[in-house]
């Protein structure tokens, strides 16, 4: 019986974080299998601190909680709804609260800190999430956060969590080759703010190291990247387009939103798709096969997107110590009649 062991020996005979460990000893809300392993660790090496009384019963505080935490009403955007269907089928039997929360102004992110302080929330998925700010915050809090894509950063964002988003660097430069190779397209242009989030800049990233890869000049002259000025609508992008130097043979959008718009744009000015002007888009939601012509896309799995969000927290809470990671899942591309 060694009476020196200490929390962060625990911890690391089990490869669990020290605040867990802290967490099961003075029973606080852990899961039981996580639980069960401290305490039985603890008695084991001769663990003797305060807390180990806890062998008793656990305080329970009711069913876990975890946090949908998102910058908009996700249920008015289709390819939201088929993610929230994978996290819900995820947590369908588990006695888990999954709490939706809104943050649309400073004021309403201070509100959800003094929520989250006060609420005993285990867990938070963040989507469509991306103020850096608002994340560095976010990550001072002792619970464990898993986002849905993220913002494109200058600096590091220190702090325990994990990333998944669809696979969009690789995907596009193939797509962008084969055009390169099989059709002789020589110009492209990219619609979208690329800095918007990771994903946007991985499919803007693929359409450069296309035209790199294939030995072709990377012009940018013929894209349009300021969307976050430029509404996504035809409108919009009608004007826009009658600013480039020419329109390009192939245009990559950011995701299907932006290439319906610019869709109808380019029929507004008369440009022949796909004879005179290819459009790919992203995503493959239900209204990319409605378009005129219907929209080549990247199909994304988006069920298996949710439910590995909620793995990937449930693996989290219960304790698993381990090196941040970015998780891409396989995206596929779609080819119908725009290229």
């Amino acid at each position: 019986m060694n009476n020196s062991v200490t929390v962060q020996d625990i911890a690391n005979a089990l490869g669990l974080s020290r605040n867990t460990v802290s967490k099961a000893l003075n029973g606080r809300h852990v899961p039981a299998k996580t639980r069960d392993a401290v305490l039985n660790a603890a008695i084991a090496m001769g663990y003797r601190g305060y807390g180990l009384a806890a062998r008793a019963e656990p305080k329970t505080d009711g069913p876990t909680r975890f946090v949908l935490l998102s910058s908009q009403h996700l249920m008015n955007i289709n390819y939201y709804v088929n993610v929230l269907r994978g996290i819900e089928e995820s947590l369908e039997g588990r006695s888990i609260d999954l709490i939706q929360f809104c943050v649309t102004s400073p004021e309403s992110f201070e509100r959800f800190k003094k929520y989250l302080s006060q609420a005993g929330i285990q867990g938070i998925l963040c989507i469509e999430f991306f103020e850096p700010g608002y994340i560095a915050e976010l990550l001072k809090f002792d619970c464990p956060v898993i986002f849905l894509d993220f913002p494109v950063v200058d600096a590091e964002i220190k702090g325990s969590y994990d990333i998944v988003l669809p696979e969009s660097r690789d995907v596009i430069a193939r797509f962008c080759l084969k055009l390169i190779r099989e059709q002789g397209v020589r110009t492209f242009g990219f619609v979208g703010e690329y800095r918007h989030c990771l994903s946007f800049y991985e499919r803007f990233a693929g359409m450069r190291e296309a035209l790199f890869l294939a030995g072709l000049p990377v012009d940018l002259s013929r894209s349009i990247l300021d969307t976050d000025a430029i509404p996504y609508d035809a409108t919009a992008l009608e004007g826009a387009l009658g600013h480039l130097p020419s329109l390009p043979e192939c245009f990559v959008a950011a995701n299907d939103t932006i290439a319906t718009a610019l869709l109808e744009a380019l029929r507004r000015r008369g440009a022949d798709v796909p004879g005179q002007v290819r459009v790919l888009g992203f995503d493959n939601v239900a209204e990319s096969k409605k378009t005129v012509p219907p929209l080549s896309t990247v199909n994304v799995n988006k069920t298996a997107l949710g439910k590995r969000l909620t793995a990937l927290l449930l693996d989290r809470v219960d304790g698993q110590s381990r090196a941040n990671q970015v998780i891409r899942i396989a995206s596929t591309v779609i080819t119908r009649e725009t290229t």
